[in-house]
C-alpha cells in the first residue's frame, strides 16, 4: 500500500487496511476494520485524463459516507480534490471538519465516538480500476 495513504479520524491516524475502487465507488477501510469510508463516484473517469501531471482540481462526487461498525452516516466535505500524479496515478483528498450536517442512519443518531473531523488521502492507479 502507498505510504501517502492516510485516514485521520478526529486528528488521529487510524491507518488503512484496504482500498477498493471501481467506476462507481471508492472504499477505504481503516486498519482496525471498524471504520469504512465510501464515496459514490459516479464520475466519468475519462475526464481525469484531461488533467496534466501535477494539476489539481476540486471535484464533487455524488455521496460521501462514513460507517462505524457497519452503521452509516452521510457526511459532506469542506474539501474534495483530485490531483494527477503521473500517467496512471491520482491522489484523492477529502477533508471533513464541519460535522454539524452529519446524517446518522441508525436509531441512536450518533456513533460510539463523537465525530469531529475526518481526513482521507489515497493514491489510486487507474490501471487497477474495474
Amino acid at each position: 500500500m502507498n505510504d501517502k495513504n492516510k485516514m485521520l479520524l478526529n486528528n488521529i491516524d487510524i491507518g488503512i487496511s484496504r482500498i477498493e475502487v471501481d467506476k462507481w465507488d471508492l472504499i477505504v477501510i481503516s486498519a482496525s476494520k471498524k471504520y469504512l469510508f465510501q464515496v459514490k463516484l459516479e464520475y466519468n473517469w475519462k475526464d481525469l485524463n484531461q488533467l496534466k501531471s501535477g494539476e489539481e482540481q476540486t471535484i464533487n462526487f455524488h455521496e460521501y459516507c462514513l460507517a462505524e461498525n457497519n452503521e452509516n452516516a452521510l457526511i459532506w466535505p469542506e474539501k474534495s480534490v483530485v490531483k494527477r500524479l503521473n500517467q496512471d496515478e491520482y491522489a484523492f483528498s477529502f477533508i471533513f471538519t464541519d460535522m454539524s450536517n452529519t446524517r446518522y442512519m441508525n436509531m441512536r443518531n450518533c456513533f460510539d465516538i463523537k465525530l469531529e473531523s475526518l481526513e482521507i488521502e489515497v493514491v489510486i492507479n487507474l490501471k487497477e480500476v474495474n
